[in-house]
């Protein structure tokens, strides 16, 4: 988990200064979020189907999409830079909440061809606020569609905080359509995991849906293009880069003798590498 943490790390770094440089047109940054995403990657597994949103880029290298292909449709190239029947991840949607009517629709139709095959959309705590959502919980309810939902809920929606946009928690909202839900915090990739495991074993084996809320941090702004530090608060982003989960896990590994210099410096290397290649491919 750590390395796909410290490769998705690197990729958002510098497709970050690409945008910088004009050679993509926008990038949305994962930072902060990424125990988050490998955890719960980690936890679904490689069978099951992925719909995500547009900042799951630690979810994307978990599923083994290269650092080009990745970032191809940020730079206008293209649709989609990968196979999403390879990969079982379709492609990025940036319309809030418009992958979760895609995943439930896509899990009723493998539900009426007797596919046994389970669904997983990831959506942030923005897109809960739309109509779009309350429409793919109501029906994935209604219909026991076996999807299960991922909401990252980094505490903003570009720059309107959470606790402005509802008055409960994602997952008691998610009660109120029939949906049993969970809610945890997840900055340790480790738990992260362990929390989803139990999420994606229940909409297996009771074939309906669930929702799993992790709380989570953004540190950077909503795009690269956001100035996000002048609607936060000094101390509220002082805290979240002191509570980086890849400097945090790194350092537990290391601490703890599971990971050692020659291990870290491969996986360096294999950084490096990805950089390299978004270079060559996007810069100016």
């Amino acid at each position: 988990m750590l390395r796909h943490m410290l490769i998705a790390r690197g990729i958002d770094e510098e497709a970050g200064l690409l945008e910088n440089h004009g050679a993509l047109d926008l990038w949305l940054s994962c930072r902060g979020q990424e125990a988050a995403q490998v955890g719960s990657a980690m936890a679904i597994g490689d069978e099951a189907v992925i719909f995500p949103s547009y900042r799951e880029h630690a979810v994307a290298v978990v599923r083994g999409i290269d650092a080009v292909s990745l970032t191809a449709q940020w730079a206008g190239r293209t649709f989609c830079g990968w196979n999403p029947r390879v990969h079982r991840f379709f492609p990025y949607t940036l319309v809030l909440a418009a992958q979760a009517l895609h995943a439930v629709g896509y899990a009723i139709g493998q539900g009426l061809q007797n596919t046994a095959e389970t669904v997983v959309v990831y959506v942030g705590d923005g897109a809960t606020s739309e109509g779009d959502m309350s429409e793919a919980l109501n029906l994935a309810a209604v219909e026991s569609a076996r999807v299960l939902f991922i909401c990252q809920n980094n505490g903003w929606a570009i720059s309107k905080p959470s606790h402005e946009q509802m008055l409960t928690s994602i997952a008691d909202r998610a009660n109120g359509f029939g949906i049993r839900s969970w809610s945890m915090s997840a900055d340790d990739p480790d738990s992260t995991l362990l929390g989803c495991l139990e999420a994606r074993r229940y909409v297996e084996t009771s074939a309906s849906p669930g929702l799993i809320e992790l709380r989570t941090t953004r540190i950077g702004g909503h795009t690269t293009t956001d100035p996000h530090a002048t609607y936060r608060e000094p101390g509220e982003l002082a805290a979240a880069i002191a509570n980086d989960p890849v400097v945090k896990y790194r350092e537990r590994l290391v601490a703890a003798g599971v990971v050692d210099d020659e291990w870290l410096g491969a996986v360096d290397a294999d950084v490096a590498k990805a950089r390299q290649e978004l270079l060559r491919a996007f810069a100016p």
